[in-house]
């Protein structure tokens, strides 16, 4: 905890590169939110719901209650798998997209009997209390943040987890393989605006999602903030020929 307080404080850490300033990427999340269901398994390749499952199962299940922290949770897709996962889980979901928090009340309401506590704001802000969670959970988010972001998010992982507390990430990455990784930017490039604009949404914001994967690449600067702090045991996975990446363990 001693490292934690000679950091700066999170209001200070600003994005090193203007394409992960806090205020952008949530502007981008606004705009996206009616559509981001659809085109999430887009961007995935048909994969989305397949590996939220497997990130779920990255966390040791448990009929006992536990307090689970869903960070960038937007409309709350990942909600299901944590039920069935942990049947006793009290759910906190933050996300600083006031339209996909939105989204996420409605579907609170329609399918989860409003039981989800939900918070907009920013992951970085500091608000949970320390060792207040038993397990942090996040599906697709890690890719909009910059290295100095991540490793705040590490930090605030190792303060709000409990000791012994566990906690699983996961994201779509560039595959390692040269050709599947070509085939694999020409088809974010151009199929997913492309789908966007079938799915009457604006094609441009796609493609800066095509941006934030691109400087993601193999997500390697988010293993690496991980990996950095020494209050984490952390395991990496490799799914689908390297086109997401999980980052898992455990809070020493």
């Amino acid at each position: 905890m001693t490292d934690l307080l000679r950091r700066p404080p999170l209001a200070l850490c600003r994005a090193a590169d203007p394409l992960y300033e806090p205020a952008d990427v949530r502007r981008l999340f606004d705009r996206m939110a009616s559509s981001y269901d659809r085109m999430n398994l887009v961007l995935s390749l048909g994969f989305s719901a397949l590996w939220r499952r497997q990130l779920l199962s990255l966390v040791r299940a448990s009929g006992s209650p536990r307090r689970v922290l869903d960070l960038m949770s937007g409309r709350g897709e990942t909600w299901a798998e944590i039920e069935r996962r942990l049947p006793r889980a009290e759910i906190t979901a933050v996300d600083f997209s006031a339209q996909m928090t939105a989204q996420a009340r409605i579907r609170n309401r329609a399918r989860f009997g409003g039981r989800v506590r939900l918070r907009q704001e920013d992951a970085l802000a500091g608000t949970s209390q320390d060792a207040s969670f038993d397990v942090v959970v996040s599906a697709y988010g890690l890719k909009t943040f910059d290295a100095g972001q991540l490793e705040r998010l590490a930090a605030e992982v190792v303060r709000t987890l409990r000791p012994g507390g566990s906690f699983a990430f996961i994201d779509i990455t560039e595959p390692g393989c040269g050709p599947l990784r070509t085939a694999y930017r020409a088809y974010l490039r151009w199929i997913v605006p492309l789908a966007g604009l079938l799915l009457l949404t604006d094609p441009t914001e796609y493609r800066m999602l095509h941006r934030y994967l691109a400087g993601f690449g193999d997500g390697s600067r988010a293993v690496e903030a991980f990996r950095a702090e020494p209050g984490l045991e952390v395991e990496v996975r490799r799914h689908f020929f390297g086109c997401a990446l999980s980052i898992s363990g455990r809070r020493v």
